[in-house]
């Protein structure tokens, strides 16, 4: 596959010309799988296949590779510290800015939002502005950010000016702490949600990028078993899980599927207990461990998804991270699950009544993303285990529907 031409767009999603930016070609590896994708060097959206779970924050890179021994072609995939700028792209909840598996890198991406900003849908006091800048300090340092409009006037992209920064995921979550109070304060004075849903960050020494977004829910047949009536308990329980999927808040869901571990976990307390009084026998939990292996994760996943396709490395190693395989389930929830819970929690019920630090900053949205998909796994784990008649009944360990 040939690079981009000299007054081709620079592949790395700067909007430059390529003999004005990187004025490189891309390392043969990301060119032999944007070949097998489909994908020239220059196009800026492609079709993906669902390389994670559903629902899954997942994260693309490209990476340029320069002629010779040019010393930027070492630099690690993270990238390395030097300066940065990092795109968030707006949209309207609700509204999806590209149609379902179809992702687009930054500059390929027009945005949204209810903020009117400039012509046509707002005259600012100049009314011959294009953009907005905003000035923000944090610990960090000193931040100045672009906001762009789209064709209709409403706010759709925030550029950050270059700033320094350790490595890329360094930079967006610098980024992010020092652009998140001034949309929380635009959303609260307006009455308007500001929601990001895409992050793009740029090294500026070498032009690499990475960029997030969020793995597409597949397609379902109605083939469920018919059950009899749910009781009540189980109702409460689903009826949860529903809410975490319907919303585009990765906060949210956690909270959700938390609660319905912590539910669970409390049902089996109460239900020992009230077996101990009356001489009889606690209902028996198998035993939950986390898989160790990558055909045990399979295997694993298989038991608790009954629409799936092949599971794809990616979807086996981010399921259940390296770190915590093995793992006793129940440990890992109080140890690794619940900590996280809280923070999340006491940023929104503190009980001092004061607010002294950022909810912005306390919301950690960075490690939920991390845990949320294993999170969901095990909250199915254990909804399978404690309502064997009720979910997914029909559906063996071994992965195969039995009718």
């Amino acid at each position: 596959m040939g690079t981009a031409g000299r007054n081709e767009p620079c592949p790395c999603g700067s909007g430059l010309k390529f003999k004005k930016c990187c004025g490189s070609v891309l390392r043969q590896s990301a060119l032999d799988e944007a070949a097998s994708a489909g994908l020239p060097p220059n196009q800026r959206s492609t079709t993906v296949e669902l390389m994670g779970l559903p629902g899954q924050h997942q994260q693309v890179h490209i990476v340029n590779r320069f002629k010779g021994d040019d010393p930027r072609n070492p630099v690690p995939l993270q990238g390395a510290e030097g300066d940065y700028e990092v795109t968030f792209v707006l949209a309207r909840p609700g509204f999806a800015l590209q149609p379902e598996g179809k992702m687009s890198f930054a500059n390929g991406l027009q945005g949204d939002s209810h903020l009117a900003i400039v012509k046509p849908a707002f005259t600012p006091p100049d009314p011959g502005a294009t953009e907005i800048l905003v000035d923000a300090r944090t610990e960090d340092g000193d931040f100045r950010f672009t906001g762009y409009p789209n064709p209709k006037g409403f706010l759709g992209k925030i550029v950050s000016a270059p700033f320094p920064a350790n490595n890329r995921n360094d930079a967006e979550q610098k980024a992010y702490r020092a652009i998140a109070p001034a949309l929380s304060n635009w959303s609260a004075h307006l009455d308007i949600p500001l929601e990001i849903v895409q992050r793009e960050t740029k090294e500026l020494n070498t032009g690499n990028i990475q960029t997030s977004f969020v793995m597409p829910y597949r397609e379902a047949p109605f083939a469920v078993a018919p059950t009899q009536q749910a009781t009540n308990e189980f109702r409460g329980y689903i009826g949860l899980y529903r809410e975490a999927l319907n919303s585009s808040s990765s906060v949210y869901q956690f909270l959700c599927l938390y609660k319905i571990i912590e539910g669970l976990r409390a049902r089996r307390t109460r239900l020992e207990r009230a077996a101990r009084r009356s001489g009889g026998a606690a209902p028996a939990v198998p035993a939950e461990l986390l898989p160790q292996t990558d055909a045990e994760i399979v295997t694993w996943l298989n038991a608790l998804f009954p629409v799936h396709g092949d599971w794809v490395a990616m979807a086996v190693q981010t399921a259940v991270p390296a770190k915590v395989r093995g793992r006793d389930v129940q440990e890992f929830v109080a140890d690794t699950l619940r900590p996280l819970r809280d923070n999340v929690a006491h940023a929104l019920t503190e009980p001092s009544g004061e607010l002294t630090v950022s909810a912005d900053e306390l919301l950690d949205v960075h490690s939920v993303n991390n845990w949320l998909t294993l999170t969901r796994c095990i909250a199915r784990r254990m909804l399978k285990n404690d309502f064997p008649g009720e979910f997914l009944p029909y559906l063996g360990e071994d992965g195969v529907v039995r009718t």
